[in-house]
């Protein structure tokens, strides 16, 4: 019981980011080698589309890293449909912006509000604090978090950008 409220604390309190400065392609090697070992009967069931150019961010590795964990849990276990999730990520006007093609037969939840109702909807040892974190993280690093379901190729689309600090040099 401990636990879980100690779990339940740290994801609603304040979120403060220690800022390095990370080049995007290495951020994302990272982060995909972290993905495929978080997620070792899964990853196969991913396509990876990176294009991160020469940007440079300034994050907190470890807090961005939990943001696409949970991306990529809830994708995994939230009623996916058939085909993999699609990853994409590119820098363009001073943005970083990832993108997450997640199938889906149908979608009927709102997403205008998404990341920002917790405790919404709660099951056993689901607080539903999962996006509401994400979120939190997100913005504390300056960037937007936005969701939105696509019929017309029954896909749920999850956009997080971030501020680019400047290109790296070659």
């Amino acid at each position: 019981m401990a636990s879980t409220l100690q779990q339940l604390s740290q994801a609603v309190g304040d979120v403060r980011p220690t800022l390095i400065s990370y080049r995007a392609t290495d951020f994302m090697e990272d982060l995909r080698r972290k993905i495929n070992n978080d997620f070792p009967k899964q990853n196969t069931e991913i396509t990876w589309e990176i294009q991160p150019g020469n940007a440079m961010l300034n994050v907190d590795p470890q807090l961005l890293q939990e943001v696409f964990t949970e991306l990529f849990d809830n994708a995994f276990r939230h009623d996916r449909g058939k085909g993999p999730l699609l990853a994409k990520a590119k820098s363009e006007n001073n943005r970083f912006r990832f993108t997450l093609h997640e199938p889906k037969g149908r979608f009927e939840l709102p997403t205008q509000n998404w990341g920002r109702e917790p405790i919404r909807k709660i099951s056993q040892r689901h607080y539903g604090l999962g996006l509401n974190r994400v979120r939190a993280i997100v913005e504390a690093h300056g960037g937007k978090l936005h969701a939105q379901y696509d019929p017309n190729v029954s896909a749920l689309i999850t956009t997080l950008t971030l501020p680019v600090a400047n290109e790296a040099s070659e």
